[in-house]
């Protein structure tokens, strides 16, 4: 009986290890199976992880590219307004060193009673005169070298608003795409001309605004008027006594003008000093005595200059008036008025006379008001603040993922291919160029302009139209 148990015992077990390396041999084919699925699996989540990342580098690069053009724009508008105001000083300087030269050459002649008086003032004459030739060469060589760099400015700044269009940007996003990986592709999606109705040059009229910030920009000295009023005590005019005229009418003065003006055709810097003495005369009326006029007696200085793109044009005639006054007609060479010099007429006929005379061709090389690349307000949906969308699509080609199947592990039906769309793996990124002060500038509100430098990057989620743009592509 014990060996009858003992034998059924022993075929028993035999049995049991039979059934088990059956299921163990199935349990290791799922599990393989299983190891196989996860493999691939990882490989494309690992690439796709890998692209999606590439794809928001290139789209923040690009838009970092654009956004630092936009700076650009900015710093070469406030160089060429610096451009500007350093030309507008040059011509000043010009003018006043004609105005002092003729001033203590008219000083000297005033003073030929007094020949020691004289002399001095003729060795005066003859510094100013050493001073304006120098003063006109120095000028014409500022104006002739800060017209030649402004045109650079505004010629670089629009070779590199070209290099930010769609071909630019995507080929600054296919260079970080395959930085960050050699077998990745990107590039930029078109943006249906949205970037670049966001500037414009601004011509013609439009340069007014440029103007402006030119005006705000010059000094107390160059902006003008340079003016003065001083009455002389020790000299009566020919009022002098009259009971019924006022006191202040019973000595001469001396008027002093000038000042430095952008033509309103934006195409010309003028400047003019002048400075006369002037007379109250008595003038009579139907009955007699009507009161006390004031009239320029002597013209004591004058000076002008200009920079323009050609010489300057003769000056007209000035016929004098039934009272011995001089005309002065509103148009001729000095047509911006500058600082009022006409109030002295005769100083600034003499003035219109010399502005020609610039001594150095430099004063000719001046073209006018540059013409700038701006923000197109009139077109932004958001002129305050308004921002411009970079989208780039970035793709793996099916054969670069080391999936089993790439790897030719597997057959038959344990061959399982990827469906990827286009056969490759894609991924698109979104980032925005917008106008914000750095966090550690002074608080306060500024709205966006190409004159301030601001224009920062942020990434974004790709809009819905930058999906739908993305998905044609992957079809």
């Amino acid at each position: 009986m014990d060996a009858m148990f003992a034998s059924v015992s022993v075929r028993g077990r035999a049995a049991q290890r039979g059934q088990a390396l059956v299921l163990a041999l199935v349990l290791l084919f799922a599990g393989a199976l299983g190891f196989y699925f996860m493999f691939s699996t990882g490989q494309v989540a690992s690439t796709r992880q890998r692209l999606d990342n590439a794809a928001d580098a290139a789209a923040w690069s690009a838009a970092l590219w654009r956004a630092r053009v936009m700076n650009y724009h900015a710093y070469a508008n406030r160089a060429i307004v610096a451009q500007e105001v350093a030309i507008a000083q040059a011509v000043t300087l010009a003018s006043w060193a004609k105005y002092f030269e003729s001033f203590t050459t008219t000083a000297s002649v005033l003073a030929t009673p007094y020949p020691p008086v004289a002399a001095v003032l003729q060795m005066g004459s003859d510094l100013a005169r050493t001073g304006r030739e120098l003063t006109e060469m120095a000028s014409g060589e500022e104006v002739l070298a800060r017209s030649a760099y402004k045109r650079l400015l505004a010629t670089s700044q629009e070779v590199l608003h070209a290099s930010v269009d769609t071909f630019g940007l995507g080929a600054v996003a296919n260079e970080v795409a395959r930085a960050n990986d050699p077998r990745f592709f990107a590039f930029a999606l078109p943006d249906e001309g949205q970037f670049r109705a966001m500037t414009r040059r601004y011509a013609d009229e439009d340069r007014a605004r440029l103007k402006g910030v030119v005006d705000d920009s010059l000094d107390d000295f160059v902006a003008g008027p340079r003016g003065m009023d001083l009455t002389l005590w020790l000299l009566p005019s020919s009022c002098f006594g009259n009971p019924l005229v006022s006191p202040t009418k019973w000595f001469q003065e001396l008027h002093k003008r000038g000042g430095t003006v952008m033509t309103p055709a934006f195409e010309r810097w003028e400047a003019a000093d002048t400075h006369s003495l002037h007379d109250w005369r008595p003038s009579s009326g139907f009955f007699g005595f009507k009161g006390c006029n004031q009239r320029e007696a002597i013209p004591l200085g004058w000076g002008a200059a200009q920079a323009t793109s050609g010489p300057a044009e003769a000056p007209p005639e000035r016929p004098s008036t039934d009272d011995g006054t001089w005309s002065f007609p509103l148009e001729g060479p000095l047509k911006g008025n500058p600082g009022d010099v006409r109030h002295n007429a005769m100083a600034a006929a003499l003035a219109e006379a010399v502005i020609a005379g610039s001594g150095h061709p430099g004063f000719e090389a001046y073209n006018g008001i540059e013409t700038v690349r701006e923000l197109a307000y009139e077109a932004l949906a958001n002129p305050r603040f308004p921002s411009s969308r970079v989208a780039v699509l970035a793709r793996a080609e099916a054969g670069d993922v080391h999936t089993a199947n790439v790897l030719n592990v597997g057959v038959g039906r344990l061959r399982l291919a990827e469906n990827y769309a286009g056969r490759r793996l894609w991924s698109v990124g979104a980032a925005e160029v917008y106008f914000r002060r750095p966090s550690g500038a002074p608080e306060r509100l500024e709205y966006a302009s190409l004159y301030s430098p601001y224009w920062q990057v942020r990434l974004v989620e790709p809009s819905a139209a930058q999906r739908a743009l993305a998905d044609n592509y992957v079809r």
